[in-house]
């Protein structure tokens, strides 16, 4: 398993143009516009089918209404020589005939008997009040009379409101002229009795005069519909009639099968767009992906840390290119091999974590082994790997080759060790004149003793038991000299540095012994104040030992201006929480404040002949025990230098 993404040799996929969306938006664009087409050529020849429809039925309706006109005037004429010269009726049946013409389906509202001259003889129904003629009845008389035929007046409205026309008829007998018949013809009641159902459901008709305006029509809703016909009366006084067509019920269903369309194209589109939108966005995220993917494929292929995957049960799952480069073993040949692994050294092993609480980021030293042979340190963090659900499967470790370093760290220690140990040869070069007159005593002791031995021998002169003393003294001289040699040669000399459990106080003995005779060539008061019942810690002895010989050496050099009854110098031992503390004090001026910030630097010094590496020796000495060493100004006067040791773990060989 080397990624979970994709591969670097898939192809991308290509970034679609503007015209990858706006080909199927035009197709269905063109698919609506041929539908529309049909559709409107459809309503078109529905229209049209409609309307010769409507020009037909309007013509037989002309031709219906015409036929009713002519055979009302027809009957009217029969009427009309029915009347006497006194405008009254001779016959039950002429009585009987009128008023069927007006009650029935004539559509006459009166009936008017006129004599020759155009003057009115009687009105049918009879009516107290003058019935209502047009204004250009005088004038519709003499044109019938003219013409020797009915003629039709101009339409005219009631005092109801309603219009009417009417009809002017002249009247013959046998050798002369009787009169005149003028039947009113209610237009709206024409068309209730004349008006078939059928067509009535069908078209809206309605009567109109010249100036094309409504007179009367079979109902008073508006036809909404601009198909129409009209048709005008010949010699009827400019009356004619229009029909329109009620709106089909039928023609709903190609608005809603358009309106349907143009939903779905409007949905189909807002689709597509929505489609291009997100199929713009996987690009976009997929081109994120493969950026994201090769950013990390070449941080993977430059980093320099080895990375390692294993799985629950131990199993290697992936490496990445460093590890291989640190182990000398391929991708393939690791990937599935479960311990004991190749590059182990020797009969190492590598545990894996008891569990994901476990605290995986301590680091690890392992020893691994080249394919090669040659062995590499290395450190080892190891951490639970959580896959997407959340799921542990297994551990992903991060591989440092500090081969390099532990080798830096080797030859630091050496390098050091050599420092402390120049540093220690140059303190006893310091201390030379001061350990030549300590030496000097007890061997001129001795070389005073021995003469006096051999002059007494050689004058014969001994007593056994003054040659005992003396004896005694001379061997009490020389252990004298052998230890401040043994002091010497134990505080000089190069070993391998070893921490082993050491007594914190015998060490500050020792190198208070050391420094004794020091103390006195310079009148310095030695005040040691050792606590007792200290643990022992786990470090150097000697390292301890050279860090208090410093710190009281520079107590003294820091006492050189001070009265010789002041020149107090103090040690002290005490426990201090997880180890020991060691406190030098002085009765010095103090450590001025503009260089106690540099104090422990490198080749910084205070003294004409220092060299400037005594402290920092001492700092790196306490370091390397896990201690600390710092200072404060005393109370009373003077510095206090601290030098903190923890009790510490015994380490292996260095």
């Amino acid at each position: 398993m080397t990624s979970p993404t994709l591969p670097p040799s898939t192809p991308p996929i290509p970034r679609t143009g503007t015209w990858f969306w706006r080909l199927p938006i035009l197709a269905i664009a063109a698919l609506v516009a041929v539908i529309s087409l049909f559709l409107w050529l459809g309503l078109a020849q529905e229209r049209e089918e409609r309307r010769a429809a409507l020009v037909s039925d309007s013509l037989w309706m002309e031709q219906n209404l015409r036929y009713h006109f002519e055979s009302t005037v027809d009957e009217l004429g029969q009427i009309g020589n029915q009347f006497g010269t006194g405008g009254e009726l001779h016959t039950e049946a002429a009585q009987d005939k009128v008023r069927e013409l007006l009650q029935g389906d004539a559509g006459l509202s009166a009936i008017l008997w006129l004599n020759s001259d155009g003057e009115m003889l009687s009105t049918l129904p009879a009516s107290a009040a003058p019935v209502q003629v047009s204004e250009e009845h005088n004038l519709t008389v003499v044109r019938a009379r003219t013409l020797n035929r009915p003629t039709y007046d101009h339409p005219f409205r009631l005092k109801d409101g309603s219009w009417a026309v009417e009809v002017v008829l002249p009247i013959f007998g046998a050798n002369d002229f009787n009169g005149y018949a003028v039947g009113i013809f209610s237009l709206s009641r024409v068309l209730e009795k004349h008006v078939p159902w059928w067509f009535a459901e069908r078209y809206r008709i309605s009567f109109t005069d010249d100036g094309s305006d409504e007179l009367a029509s079979s109902t008073q809703a508006s036809a909404a519909n601009n198909i129409s016909f009209g048709v005008s009366f010949d010699r009827m006084g400019g009356l004619g009639i229009r029909v329109e067509s009620y709106r089909d019920t039928t023609r709903v269903m190609p608005s809603i099968v358009v309106a349907v369309l143009l939903a779905f194209t409007v949905v189909l589109i807002w689709s597509l767009w929505m489609l291009r939108t997100r199929v713009l966005r996987l690009q976009d995220t997929e081109a994120a992906l493969r950026a994201e993917h090769a950013f990390r494929l070449a941080m993977e292929k430059s980093t320099l840390v080895g990375l390692r995957a294993r799985d629950l049960s131990g199993r290697i799952s992936y490496v990445n290119s460093a590890f291989c480069r640190m182990v000398g073993w391929n991708e393939d040949e690791l990937v599935g091999l479960n311990a004991p692994m190749p590059f182990w050294f020797e009969d190492s092993s590598e545990p894996l974590p008891a569990s994901i609480g476990e605290e995986p980021a301590r680091a690890r030293e392992l020893r691994f082994q080249h394919r090669d042979g040659h062995v590499l340190d290395v450190l080892l963090y190891e951490a639970a790997l959580i896959d997407a659900d959340g799921h542990h499967s297994g551990w992903m470790g991060s591989v440092l080759d500090i081969t390099e370093r532990k080798r830096a760290e080797a030859l630091a220690r050496d390098q050091q060790e050599q420092l402390e140990a120049t540093a220690r040869l140059v303190t006893m070069g310091e201390m030379a004149s001061t350990l030549a007159h300590e030496l000097n005593q007890p061997l001129s002791a001795i070389a005073s003793y021995s003469a006096g031995c051999l002059n007494a021998l050689k004058a014969g002169r001994y007593d056994e038991k003054q040659f005992t003393d003396v004896l005694g003294k001379i061997n009490h001289q020389a252990q004298r000299a052998g230890k401040i040699i043994h002091r010497i040669y134990g505080f000089v000399r190069r070993s391998e540095s070893r921490r082993d459990r050491m007594d914190v106080n015998a060490a500050v003995l020792e190198a208070t012994g050391l420094l004794e005779a020091e103390t006195l060539r310079r009148k310095v008061r030695l005040q040691v104040e050792l606590a007792m019942d200290l643990p022992q810690i786990i470090g150097d002895r000697v390292m301890v030992e050279q860090v208090m010989v410093n710190l009281l050496r520079n107590g003294m050099d820091a006492m050189r201006g001070t009265p010789e009854a002041e020149r107090l110098l103090r040690v002290r031992s005490e426990s201090s929480g997880e180890g020991v503390r060691l406190v030098v004090q002085d009765q010095g001026s103090g450590i001025p404040a503009e260089i106690a910030d540099r104090l422990f630097d490198s080749f910084f010094t205070t003294k004409p002949e220092g060299m400037g590496m005594g402290l920092k020796i001492c700092r790196s000495i306490a370091e390397q025990h896990n201690g600390r060493l710092w200072f404060e100004a005393a109370a009373e006067g003077g510095t206090l230098f601290y030098l903190y040791l923890p009790i510490g773990t015994e380490d292996k060989d260095a």
